[in-house]
Order: C-alpha cells, then sequence, then structure tokens
C-alpha cells in the first residue's frame, strides 16, 4: 500500500482523535472523494487527528466476525495503526446499503458492541468506554432509520457546516464540561444531526454556496496500482445535486438544490493540487458535471494544464460535436451515457426526454470520432415495465452495434431499479414480492442470450441472480424504518448470506413481501417517524 499525502499527527498534541471509515476495501475507499474531502476537512482542525480505516483489500470476511479468523490487527488505521476501539470517534461515509454488514463486522471485529444502547449502558455504568459511532452519507441523508439501532449521531445532509459545531460539542464531553447526555441533547440542537436515542426532528443541512466546501488540494492518492482506475486522479467537485429531477435518481431530490461551484474557484483549486502532487488525470466529479454553465471552460483549463480528463457520465442530450472534441482533446477513451432504457415511454416517465432517434446519432457521431469506447448503463425492474419494454432495450443496442464499432468497445451494465425512500417512485415494489422476483432473472436471462449475438457489446453483469438478491436486500433497507435493523442484525449473525436473511425473517416472524405491500398501499416510515414525533 503506497498511500500519497496521508497526514500523521502527533496524538500527544490533540484534543481528540477520529477514525473515518469506509466500510468496504481500501482500493473503493481511496477512489471516494467523500473521503478525500472528510479527511483533509477533519484534520484542517489542528487539536484533531482523523486517520483513515479500510477493510482490507485481502482480506475474505466471514460473517459474523467471531467466525472470522483473521487477525484483529488487520483492522488498524493507515497512519498509526490504531485500533478502531482506541479512538475518541469512529466516522462510518457510507454509500451503498449493502455495505450494513460490514460496519457490524468492524465493529465485532474491534470488541465494540454493536448497538448504541449496549455501548452507552456501559459507558454510564463506568464499566468500559467505547468510541462514539457517528455516520454519514447519501445512505444515510436518503433514509436513516434502519441505522438508528448502530449509530449515536446520524449526519443528514451536508456536513461541511456542522462538523466544527459537533466537534465543539464532543470537546466539551471529552473535557468533562458535560455529561454525555447534555452532549446528545446539545448535538440534537445542531442543524442536520439526528440523534436516534432522542429521536429528534431534524432538517437536512444543506451548503447553499458550494464554492465553501473545501475541496482538497493536496488529496491522499494511490500510487500502489495502474489497476486502480481513480486511485491516483486528482478529484474536482464542479457541482451537487442535479436539475433534472429523474424519478428514481435520490441525488436530484435529497441533494438538492442543484449547485455549482465558480470557475475561479475550480480553476485555482487545481493550480493549487498541481503544486502539490504529480498526478496525469484529472477526474470531474458531480451528479450533472455537464450541466456546469461552464463545463467547456472547465474541460478547456485542464487541457491546458496538460492533463488528462476523465468525467462520470455525462447526459446523452448534452453531447455534440464540439464536445465530442473537446474530450478527445482531453484524451478521453471512454464515453458513459445512461440511456436506463430502449422504451421511449419508460425513459421520458423517469424524466429522461431524449428519444432513441437522438441516441443513435449521438453514437454516430461518437464512432466517427477517436473515442472508440462507451459504457452504457440500463435498469431493468422499472415501475410499467412489460416484455415489450426487454426487446427495446435489445432492439435499440443491435442498432447501435450496426453502427461497426469494434468488438467489446460498448460496455453494457444492466441493473435492477431500485426503489428509494422519499422519492417519487419510493413504492414503486412490484418486482421485489417474492412472486415476480422471478421475473427479473428471466429479463436478465433474455438480456444475456441476445445481446451476446452483437460482436461490439461486453456484458458487465455477473451472476444476475446475486445481482437481483442484492438489489431485494438493498430495496428492504432503502425503504426500511427501524425495526429492519433487527432482521439486518439477525441476517448478520447467521452468516450474512440470502439463506439467512430467509431464516431471519422465520426466526423474527417478519415478512419482507408484507412489509413491502405496506410501503405500497399506504405507509411512509419517514412521516410515520416524525408524526411520531410530534405525539
Amino acid at each position: 500500500m503506497n498511500i500519497e499525502n496521508v497526514i500523521i499527527k502527533d496524538w500527544r498534541k490533540i484534543d481528540f482523535s477520529f477514525g473515518l471509515i469506509y466500510p468496504n476495501k481500501f482500493s473503493l475507499g481511496i477512489s471516494s472523494y467523500s473521503i478525500r474531502l472528510l479527511y483533509f476537512l477533519i484534520n484542517s482542525f489542528d487539536n484533531i487527528a482523523c486517520e483513515l480505516i479500510f477493510i482490507p483489500d485481502d482480506l475474505n470476511l466471514k460473517f459474523p466476525a467471531s467466525k472470522d479468523y483473521s487477525s484483529k490487527n488487520n483492522l488498524r488505521s493507515i497512519e498509526n495503526k490504531v485500533l478502531p476501539e482506541d479512538f475518541d470517534i469512529l466516522g462510518f461515509s457510507l454509500h451503498f446499503e449493502n455495505d450494513f454488514k460490514n460496519i457490524l463486522w468492524i465493529l465485532d471485529k474491534a470488541n465494540i458492541p454493536l448497538t448504541s444502547q449496549e455501548r452507552q449502558i456501559s459507558i454510564f455504568q463506568k464499566k468500559k468506554h467505547f468510541p462514539l459511532i457517528i455516520g454519514g452519507g447519501p445512505v444515510v441523508t436518503s433514509n436513516p432509520l434502519p441505522l438508528f439501532k448502530i449509530f449515536d449521531v446520524l449526519f443528514i445532509g451536508d456536513s461541511e457546516q456542522n462538523l466544527g459545531q459537533l466537534f465543539d460539542v464532543f470537546l466539551n464531553l471529552k473535557k468533562n464540561k458535560i455529561k454525555y447526555e447534555a452532549f446528545f441533547h446539545e448535538a440534537a440542537k445542531i442543524e442536520g444531526i439526528l440523534i436516534p436515542k432522542l429521536r429528534n426532528k431534524v432538517n437536512r443541512a444543506v451548503l447553499k454556496n458550494l464554492n465553501n466546501s473545501p475541496n482538497p488540494t493536496l488529496q491522499l492518492m494511490d500510487k500502489t496500482s495502474d489497476k486502480k482506475i481513480f486511485g491516483w486522479n486528482f478529484f474536482i467537485e464542479v457541482n451537487r445535486g442535479c436539475p433534472y429531477q429523474c424519478k428514481f435518481c435520490i441525488s436530484s431530490f435529497h441533494n438538492s438544490p442543484f449547485r455549482n461551484r465558480t470557475l475561479e474557484n475550480i480553476t485555482n483549486i487545481i493550480e493549487e493540487g498541481i503544486k502539490y502532487s504529480n498526478f496525469e488525470t484529472i477526474s470531474l466529479i458531480g451528479s450533472c458535471v455537464s450541466s456546469h454553465p461552464k463545463f467547456m471552460q472547465i474541460c478547456e483549463f485542464i487541457i491546458n494544464k496538460g492533463k488528462r480528463l476523465t468525467i462520470p457520465s455525462i447526459r446523452i442530450e448534452h453531447i455534440n460535436k464540439e464536445i465530442i472534441q473537446l474530450l478527445e482533446k482531453g484524451n478521453i477513451k471512454t464515453i458513459t451515457i445512461a440511456p436506463e432504457t430502449g422504451s421511449e415511454s419508460l425513459r421520458y416517465a423517469l424524466g429522461k426526454k431524449i428519444s432513441n432517434e437522438k441516441i443513435i446519432s449521438i453514437l454516430t457521431q461518437i464512432k466517427e470520432s477517436l473515442i472508440k469506447n462507451v459504457k452504457m448503463y440500463f435498469l431493468i425492474g422499472l415501475p410499467n415495465e412489460n416484455e415489450a419494454d426487454i426487446q427495446d432495450i435489445i432492439n435499440l443496442l443491435g442498432q447501435i452495434n450496426n453502427l461497426g464499432f469494434d468488438k467489446n468497445s460498448l460496455r453494457v451494465n444492466i441493473n435492477p431499479f431500485i426503489p428509494k425512500l422519499n422519492t417519487p417512485y419510493e413504492k414503486e415494489i412490484y418486482f421485489y414480492l417474492e412472486k415476480n422476483i422471478n421475473s427479473l432473472r428471466d429479463k436478465y436471462q433474455i438480456l444475456e442470450k441476445e445481446l451476446n449475438k452483437f460482436s461490439s457489446i461486453k456484458l458487465k453483469f455477473k451472476n444476475y441472480t446475486n445481482i437481483i438478491k442484492n438489489a431485494r436486500l438493498q430495496t428492504m433497507i432503502s425503504l426500511g424504518n427501524q425495526d429492519i435493523s433487527d432482521i439486518l442484525f439477525n441476517y448478520y449473525y447467521n452468516g450474512a448470506n440470502f439463506v439467512n436473511l430467509q431464516k431471519a425473517e422465520k426466526e423474527l416472524n417478519f415478512s419482507i413481501d408484507k412489509y413491502l405491500l405496506k410501503i405500497k398501499n399506504y405507509y411512509s416510515p419517514w412521516i410515520m417517524y416524525l408524526k411520531n414525533k410530534k405525539n
């Protein structure tokens, strides 16, 4: 492991320590802009040492941790090799619902009680002190309720403005100026801070001016392997949120409003970053980077600095001849687009008002350019989807294949649609009912069989049986209430595989089907939570 720009502080000169955890492997976590931002932000406080903790890449986890015979010492911070239990605060950055089991594994491996209640009872009774466990990120902002039993503190929304406020209150606790109970009540007064124990009403924290988010100029970078696509890239967040409000997208609804960093701020950050690190590539970060009003100027600035450019997926309707030529100059080898479906009616219903004719026209222009690879994302299991809509995906990709792209140059990802709480499609659970889930498998089988006939297409999905099972688990978590955590704890303790999920349903007399139907018919976990608060 060869990481550049780590920050190592003298623990004798700090007030408290913070273990920043990405609950997955290092190779994924080091490529997360959120981790780089939080690491920089927290370490900007001179009196706090923030160190990184990941699940080691070479660790094949066994669940629960009591059945994992790897050394406890494998789970130490990168900087000073500190065990998780020896930090004052452990902060988890949560991006994927299916990392739930990894959160429990990390705490379990570190001999830290998994529930907030257990830890706090131990502290109140002065038996043993444990770190404060806090969490934030898209999963938490989307739906914090299934996480209530684990976390002491949850961040809802942007954290740039309220991290310092929480640290001030924690420092009072650390210096014995206030008791634990008082700490929680004081923390609950901070905008965007949810204390599960108090079940306080919380407003999502919103950073109104993205220029006030301190995009790191001295960034964590991984130099260990050429296989890491983003680990050695410099990240610049150009915007946050999304202006298009596609009905399935949490960025549009949980991360609004859409905000752009100014061109001047962006160029200043890049200039400073070049001074500190010898990177070759700059990655633009944002849900819709091509919607930045100065998108072309940003790209031109990067190219003129002699740096390679990478961007996430680009809105299809934003692609034109000028954009393609600019991306060619930026040495971009692959363009990523998200048609979502081959059916125009389904696509329009999602909020993406672009025709198949337009998609073919854009792909024709790309085919004639120096950019020879296209990555495409599709969804199946969309509301009101039928067999004809699956055939529409095949037909659209068949037309694109006929444009004459090279073998395997069209990389196609097909994922099941996941309904998210507090989005327009939160009640669209039809395909995750037990009686309907096999239809997703049938769709995958048809797509795999037909799309493999096209020489230019390389399918990026493997083992779609597991993909579907993971999607159902993700749906349950994304729509879950506090009671869902009981199922997830049982699932974890019994081995965290899908057979054990069914076993957990039986042992706890809980039906995922019945819960999802309740969501479909009338129930909203978050509205019920707020209603109970009023009472």
